[in-house]
């Protein structure tokens, strides 16, 4: 069943101001020489249950 278009005009606008909002205050961080956090690559990992396999984010 299709969305009214008034709406959907409302829930595009309130997602794309949600989304300002959050990249407004991640622009704000300061990281300074915080180093890249560590990235986990899920091919790496088996379902044995061995240790997550992380490397670094490049």
């Amino acid at each position: 069943m299709p969305i009214p278009e008034e709406d959907r005009q409302a829930v595009v606008t309130a997602t794309a101001r949600h989304i300002h909002d959050v990249v407004s205050v991640l622009r704000e961080l300061d990281f300074g020489d915080t180093p890249p956090a560590a990235a986990f690559h899920a091919a790496d990992a088996s379902d044995t249950g061995r240790e997550e396999v992380r490397r670094a984010a490049v």
